[in-house]
């Protein structure tokens, strides 16, 4: 699924060391936190079912799954979760008994994260390059290989957590794959036939931080695009580069929006191209999936650092929502608490380290609104089930 992407990493970094190593990514607490859901039960136990189902085929969920220091077996996990559907009505209280709570390594202290969030896009498209609609989302290309650095684990120095490298070979030697400067700008993948739509500029962009979405062309008809592949370039975030223009603390989504929409073509296209970063997209008939192969669930799903975190855990995060007095709103009139257990079922380009974690609000423009300006403090924690 996406290559969870989030706009408001122009802060900068934390005071604790960064994590090298899975063990030191999450401990046991010594007491367990206060905790609550505030979503409906219906919206848990639906996203539940449909983990569960998936996670017993899902190949990128690892066995044993790693919480820390201690490692529990793929089935073994899927066992306590399927006990979890067995107390509807009491179904907290049951995990509070049945479950151990690790806090990650966070930001500046245990537990601690900065919680982003993301959506699904509905965006307006069309087959065929226009003025208005002047930017491709493209299929895979060919070319494109991936290097898993697993199988090269010797070569790596010891402690670094080996991860996955994407390029292409030129001349039997491999090199970095295209950035987007060379996609969007020098047209390096035209007369490919990898076209699956064609988009305003902005819209293409933000559907790709976001790595999935809908569009509609103009004759009504409209596909779902999830996230397929990525070009291997780090992702930059524009906020960095736009702090003398948005106050940091102003940043969000919709403000770098509403700028980039002044700005002449050429000069939007040198902003973008700021982020190397690129998102390969496939058609799925499904909702949006995530990097461990469930349908994303609204306020359930959540992103954080493969090299880490075992995608398939259940965790609880306590968080601060926004809330807005219309949907119009560029600025939230005030926050929300609203903690919740969640699934980790993504990644993303920008989510990484041991202090942040993504949120996925859902569909549509009330989603995109309070993911847009996401970017509060919480925590978050993993649940183990007891020896």
């Amino acid at each position: 699924m996406r290559y969870l992407l989030c706009l408001f990493l122009f802060l900068t970094g934390c005071a604790r060391a960064p994590l090298k190593r899975v063990e030191d990514a999450m401990r046991p607490v010594k007491s367990a936190p206060k905790f609550s859901d505030s979503l409906s039960r219906e919206s848990f136990f639906i996203a539940l079912k449909k983990h569960i189902n998936v996670m017993k085929m899902s190949k990128q969920v690892a066995d044993p799954m790693v919480f820390g220091d201690r490692k529990i077996e793929k089935i073994k996990y899927i066992s306590a979760l399927l006990k979890i559907l067995e107390h509807e009505s009491d179904w907290t209280d049951w995990i509070g008994q049945n479950f151990d709570f690790y806090e990650v390594y966070g930001r500046s202290t245990w537990g601690e994260v900065m919680s982003t969030g993301y959506y699904e896009p509905q965006v307006h498209g069309s087959h065929q390059k226009s003025l208005e609609f002047s930017r491709a989302l493209y299929a895979t290309p060919n070319d494109l290989v991936t290097i898993n650095l697993k199988y090269f684990a010797n070569k790596i120095p010891k402690g670094e957590v080996p991860g996955t490298l994407q390029g292409r070979i030129e001349n039997k030697t491999i090199v970095p794959y295209f950035t987007r400067k060379e996609i969007d700008t020098d047209a390096k993948l035209k007369d490919q036939n990898l076209e699956l739509a064609w988009l305003d500029p902005i819209d293409a962009f933000f559907i790709q931080i976001q790595g999935s979405g809908v569009v509609e062309f103009e004759n009504g008809e409209k596909i779902r695009l999830g996230y397929d592949n990525q070009n291997g370039h780090a992702y930059a975030a524009l906020g960095k580069s736009l702090k003398n223009i948005i106050p940091p603390e102003k940043m969000s989504m919709q403000k770098i929006k509403a700028y980039l929409k002044t700005l002449p073509a050429d000069e939007l296209q040198k902003i973008l191209n700021i982020n190397p970063s690129y998102v390969f997209f496939k058609k799925i008939e499904s909702d949006a999936l995530t990097y461990a192969g469930m349908e994303v669930s609204e306020g359930r799903t959540i992103a954080t650092d493969l090299n880490f975190f075992p995608k398939g855990a259940l965790a609880f995060l306590d968080i601060e929502e926004p809330q807005f007095a219309t949907l119009s709103d560029i600025e939230p009139t005030t926050w929300l608490k609203l903690p919740r257990f969640v699934l980790d079922e993504d990644i993303g380009g920008a989510i990484r380290g041991g202090g942040r974690v993504d949120l996925y609000f859902g569909k549509g423009d009330t989603a995109a609104q309070k993911a847009g300006v996401m970017k509060q403090k919480g925590r978050l924690y993993y649940l183990v089930p007891r020896n």
